[in-house]
């Protein structure tokens, strides 16, 4: 049986000195899941920094990673949509690239997912089950 695909999409804006943290804690929590297939799906919005260089490196390195880069700046809510199409996960999951969310809940807020109804949420310290 294949393997369940779960793909973590980030956003980023100028994001140059994050991208590979974010990256290197995703695939450390990644590892915590061995039963599951990981995608890190990178959404840039056009920024100004080396971001984007950064980004191509990392998918360079990593087949794992795959880029999205905005011709400009769509904004977060478009360039997140857009990005939610191109993934091909059985489960999608947003992480912003500063950090300001532990990517180590989602060991957790996936086990939740795999319970079936009700549904989850996630807040920046714990996750919960939604009625």
């Amino acid at each position: 049986m294949t393997k369940k695909l779960i793909t973590i999409m980030t956003p980023c804006y100028n994001e140059e000195s994050n991208v590979r943290e974010v990256h290197r804690r995703v695939t450390a929590m990644a590892a915590e899941l061995p039963e599951y297939r990981f995608e890190h799906l990178f959404a840039d919005n056009a920024s100004k920094d080396a971001t984007v260089a950064v980004l191509r490196e990392m998918a360079a390195e990593d087949p794992s990673v795959k880029v999205i880069v905005n011709a400009r700046n769509f904004g977060v809510d478009r360039s997140g949509m857009n990005a939610f199409l191109q993934a091909d996960g059985d489960a999608i999951g947003t992480l912003v690239a500063d950090l300001q969310d532990p990517p180590e809940l989602f060991v957790e807020m996936i086990r939740e997912w795999e319970k079936g109804p009700p549904s989850w949420l996630q807040s920046r310290t714990r996750v919960m089950r939604a009625a």
